[in-house]
Parts: structure tokens; sequence; C-alpha cells
């Protein structure tokens, strides 16, 4: 098993790698043989990934999102897989290279670093909270996809307002679809974040029965962590329902999933740093924070940037 999980550790940056520059050959010349393969080649790479993840975690003993780099891992999969499924759903790949530059540079930080502090929560062990982790990384890597796609369509706008058409603008895909795939990821987080969250407050019930009073006293629904989730996802859903009845659409609404998931980073961030909580992972949080911050200030172009031919 551990010449396995060796292997993988050192297969999987490199599949990711030709992965990304097949989707960076499709963006610069829209060439037809990276179109027909990438998108299988990305899907069987995700499930080279998870077959690695399940050896890992029986290897632990746990779910292997226990550390910081453990987490870059899995939430690189989970980003590779989100996308493989909207990509699927809309028929446009033109911003693979995007999502697959982050995924590899994720992968690559997880594989490359060894890590002298292996320590992670005995819950990674329970069924019950390993599902709620699993549904939670799922449900905040959708939305973080809708922020990219988001930003994709505020940089389109822009560059059809300064009439500006190179190469990123004629490879980027319309307003439109640009606008679905951002509401397309919304619909995958919504529902998982509903799960997570039904799944968490079963979980807290069923642990509370099995913990001494003075310590279950502390398991509360209350917990400003959970309170904020509840309002992140009535936030989204609410959007949604706007969405899909009332026509909100283009500039605004795309401006909105962005300020939301930056709203996010940050609400969470000062919860993390300042606000008690049982619900207090701290390898796993910081990572996750960490994580979004790359995708607030990490794009594998340059925003500015127009090449003309």
């Amino acid at each position: 098993m551990v010449v396995l999980l060796t292997l993988g550790n050192v297969l999987l940056p490199l599949l990711y790698l030709v992965v990304f520059g097949l989707y960076l050959w499709l963006f610069l010349d829209d060439h037809p043989w990276p179109r027909k393969v990438v998108s299988q080649l990305a899907g069987v790479t995700c499930l080279i990934h998870l077959g690695v993840l399940i050896l890992q975690g029986i290897g632990l003993g746990r779910l292997p999102m226990g550390t910081p780099l453990e987490f870059l891992s899995a939430t690189a999969v989970s980003m590779m897989a989100t996308y493989l499924v909207i990509e699927r759903r809309i028929k446009v790949k033109a911003t693979g290279v995007m999502i697959t530059g982050m995924v590899f540079l994720l992968q690559f930080v997880s594989s490359a670093f060894t890590e002298t502090n292996t320590q992670a929560s005995p819950l990674l062990k329970d069924p019950g909270f390993a599902g709620h982790a699993v549904l939670v990384m799922l449900s905040y890597t959708a939305l973080c996809l809708s922020f990219l796609f988001a930003v994709l369509y505020l940089v389109q706008a822009r560059q059809l307002d300064r009439r500006q058409f190179g190469l990123l603008f004629r490879r980027l895909p319309s307003l439109e679809v640009l606008e679905r795939m951002s509401v397309g990821a919304v619909k995958i987080g919504v529902p998982l974040m509903f799960l997570a969250l039904s799944l968490g407050h079963l979980w807290m019930y069923d642990l509370a029965d099995r913990l001494p009073s003075r310590m279950a006293s502390k398991l509360t629904p209350w917990d400003p962590k959970i309170m904020v989730s509840w309002v992140i996802f009535l936030g989204y859903l609410i959007g949604l329902a706007g969405y899909r009845f009332l026509g909100w659409r283009g500039r605004r609404m795309n401006l909105l999933a962005v300020v939301a998931f930056i709203a996010i980073i940050s609400t969470f961030g000062l919860i993390h740093h300042f606000v008690p909580s049982f619900h207090d992972f701290a390898n796993t949080e910081s990572a996750w924070l960490q994580t979004c911050t790359l995708c607030l200030v990490v794009m594998p172009f340059r925003r500015e940037e127009n090449v003309h031919e």
C-alpha cells in the first residue's frame, strides 16, 4: 500500500499537469484533438485520485482530510469532479484551463510537501462526521466554482464594454453561458449544503447522546458557524429562486455572486479567529480558508491581458 500511495503522490500532479496542458492547448488553438480527449483524461484522473484517497483512508483508518495537505488534495479532486459535471451539462470546455490550473496547483502543493504534524481530529473516524465533512467540502467547492465563473462573466462583460476583442474574449464563452455555469454550480452546491447541514445536525445529536452531559452541553445548533451556514444556504436559495422566477440576470446577479462568496470567506475567517465555537477544526478550516483565498487572488491568466492576432 505504501508503494501505491507513493506512486499516486507522484503521478497525480503529473496527470493534472497534462490535463491542464491539454485545456491550455484547447484554449490557445481550439484544436480538435484536445477537445476530443481532455474531458476523458480528466475523468480518469479523478477516478485515480479517488482511488488514492480511498487507499489513504484505509491506511490511516479515517477520512483523509485531517491535515492541511490532505485537505488540499481532497479539494483538488472535488473541484475537478464538480467542474466536469458542469462542463458535461453546459457542453463548454473553454473555462477548463482556469479550473485545472488551480487543481494542479492544489495537488502539487499537497504532493510536494511533507507534514511534520499529522495529528488529526479523531472525529474523522466517525462515519457520520466524515459524511458531513465530505458534503461540506463539495458544497463549498461548488460555490467557489460559481464565484470563479461569475468573475469570468465580469471580465468578459468588461471586455465588451471596452471593445477589447483579443484571445481571451474569443475563447471565453458568451455572457449567457458563463452565467449558466455560475448558476449551475450554485444548483449543485445548495442541495449539497442542505444535506451537509442536515447530516451535521443528526450527527451532533447522536454524538451528544454518547458524551458526558458536561461535554454534550457544548453541542448546540446555535453555534455561530452553524447559524452562518444556514444563512449562507438561505441566501443562495433565494438567489436561485430569483434567477428562476423573478428574472434576476446579468451583471448585477454575477456581481452579487462574487460579493457573496467574498463575504463567506471573510465571515468564516473572522469566526475562526475571534469567535469561540465547538465547531473548531483548526487544520482543515485553515486549509479551507487558504484555498478559498487562493480562488480570490489567483487566476491562471492576467485579467488585463488581451492577445491580438
